[in-house]
Parts: C-alpha cells; structure tokens; sequence
C-alpha cells in the first residue's frame, strides 16, 4: 500500500536524526523503521484495516463483514464455533453478517429506519431483521425471537435498558458482548453486579482512527469454553516447543 511505503521513507529519514534529543536509543536502533511498517502492513493489511477505511465499513482483509468490535475481540470471538447458536443482537451491521456466516442463528433490532432498509438488502442470512424506533420497544424486542439465546450483543442505543431485558433471556453459560465498554461503565457496572465476569480486548478496530474496548460478559463457568479453538493471532509467527516451553 502507498501508505506503508511513504512511511517507510520517513521512518528511514528519521533513522538518521536524534530522537528525543538522545542518539543511540531505542528508537534508532538497527530495523526499526521495517519492524514499525511490518506492524503497520498487519493492521492495515493482514487484518483489514486498510479495506475498512476504503470502503467504510469493518471488513476482514478477504473483504467479508466483521463486527465493528476491537480487532483482539474479533480475533477471540472468531476463535468460537457458533454454527447452530442462537445470538441476538442490539444495532444491525456487519456484525450480524459475521454471525450469521459462522452458522449462527441471528435475530437484531435496529431503530434507524433508513439503515434497516439498507441491512434488510443484506439480511437474507439472518433469521430476523426488527425495526423498533421506542425506547422499550426496541429494548423489550429481544422478547419477541421467543426463546434464550447463547449469546446477546449490545452494540446499539439505550444500552442500560437493552442489558436489563438481556438478563431475563440469556441462556445459562451464554455470553453477552457489550462495545464500547470503556464508554458505557455504567453497563458494564451493572453486569458484573449480575454475577459475570468482564474480559476486556482493547485496541485498535476497522475505520475508527483510534482504539477502543469491546468487553466479553461471561459466567464463571461457561459450557461455551469446550467449543473454544485455541488463539491463532493475525500476523503471529509459528514455533516449536523447546526444552524450557
């Protein structure tokens, strides 16, 4: 990508000059400017960054949907095999695609009008597209699937009052995802005081020039964990084990 070369041309120029007033540091250390634009070539191309911002909207490095979560929460989440699952989601996106293309059966809520039409072309995938524009309506349309669910995101308006309907149909042992979580500490307060334990994945995410925190909600003991693959990073490196593994 032209980003990544003009990069690597600063980064080389600055190679030569004193950082921070203090030659020899760090920072001017042999392979740096590559290391940096290697990292840079696994975010904007490995995980689809770069794609993300082109088209805007969060993709995967193939061009398939992604959740707009933090690029450690999708990593995790990806990490699940969610074919037959039953997932409601507040806020309709890319997400719900994502889902749905693991084998999920998806069910989301959506209260803008104009981007439920837009998903409603998308939403073939999906068990079911909901429009709800009322505050309650739209928190209490997780009734309207019937039924619990394995897991339950909320990702969309009126978190506080979408977290509180969750807790009535959440299966035992399902997850709930909440985004944003360093924004909403209030809901995240509020599930902990429901006995789940938070794990957080900040960083960086498609299109925001920022980082952010997607948290998982999850029980103590969770019967969701014996269909956990182990982690295989975007942009990690084989090994072997050795004598001190």
């Amino acid at each position: 990508m032209l980003i990544l070369t003009r990069l690597k041309q600063i980064l080389l120029k600055r190679q030569a000059d004193v950082i921070y007033d203090k030659p020899n540091t760090f920072c001017l250390a042999q392979g740096y400017p590559e290391n940096i634009t290697a990292n840079l070539r696994i975010l904007a191309e490995l995980q689809g960054l770069g794609v993300s911002m082109e088209i805007g909207r969060p993709l995967a490095a193939d061009g398939s949907p992604i959740p707009w979560y933090t690029y450690p929460a999708i990593e995790y989440l990806s990490q699940f095999d969610t074919n037959g699952l039953h997932v409601f989601e507040y806020g309709c996106g890319n997400s719900s695609l994502f889902w749905a293309r693991k084998g999920a059966q998806v069910w989301s809520v959506e209260h803008d009008a104009q981007w439920h039409a837009r998903m409603s072309e998308q939403s073939s995938l999906l068990r079911g597209l909901i429009l709800r524009t009322d505050k309650s309506a739209y928190a209490q349309a997780v009734n309207e699937p019937g039924g619990m669910f394995d897991i339950i995101i909320i990702d969309g308006v009126w978190r506080n009052e979408c977290a509180a309907e969750a807790m009535s149909k959440i299966k035992p042992g399902g997850l709930i995802i909440l985004d944003n979580s360093d924004w909403y500490t209030d809901v995240s307060d509020f599930l902990r005081t429901k006995g789940y334990f938070q794990v957080d994945f900040n960083g960086f995410g498609p299109i925001n020039p920022y980082c952010w925190t997607t948290s998982i909600f999850l029980p103590w003991a969770s019967p969701l964990m014996t269909k956990m693959r182990q982690p295989q990073p975007i942009g990690g490196i084989p090994v072997t084990k050795g004598e001190m593994w």
